[in-house]
C-alpha cells in the first residue's frame, strides 16, 4: 500500500514537471500527459479509474472553461475553449491520484 502512495506520488511529480516543461506545445503535452495516465493504466489500474478520470476531465474542464470565460484567469498557451489542450487530461490524472493516495487514509 505504502509501495503504490510513493508510485502514484511520482506520477503526479513526472506529469507537473513534464507540463512545466511543455506548457507552451500543446500537442506534446497532451500526448505525453495521455501516455503518462495510458501507462499508469495498464500496469496499475484498479476499478473505477477511468469513471474517475472521466468525471476529473469533464468537472475541471467544466471549472475551467468557466473560469476563463468569466475573466477569472487566462492562459497564456489557450487552445481549446481557451484553456490548454492537455489541461482537461491533466484534471483527470491528478482525480485518479487524488483517490488513489487518499484510499488507504480513508479506510478503503
Amino acid at each position: 500500500m505504502k509501495k503504490a502512495i510513493f508510485r502514484d506520488l511520482f506520477i503526479f511529480a513526472l506529469a507537473l514537471i513534464v507540463a512545466v516543461q511543455f506548457w507552451e506545445n500543446n500537442l506534446l503535452l497532451t500526448f505525453l500527459i495521455l501516455s503518462i495516465y495510458g501507462i499508469r493504466e495498464y500496469f496499475w489500474s484498479e476499478k473505477g479509474d477511468n469513471i474517475v478520470f472521466v468525471s476529473g476531465v469533464i468537472i475541471g474542464c467544466s471549472a475551467e472553461f468557466i473560469g476563463t470565460y468569466l475573466g477569472v484567469w487566462t492562459y497564456a498557451a489557450a487552445f481549446f475553449f481557451n484553456i490548454p489542450l492537455w489541461l482537461p487530461f491533466a484534471w483527470g490524472l491528478v482525480s485518479v491520484i487524488i483517490i488513489r493516495v487518499s484510499r488507504p487514509f480513508v479506510g478503503e
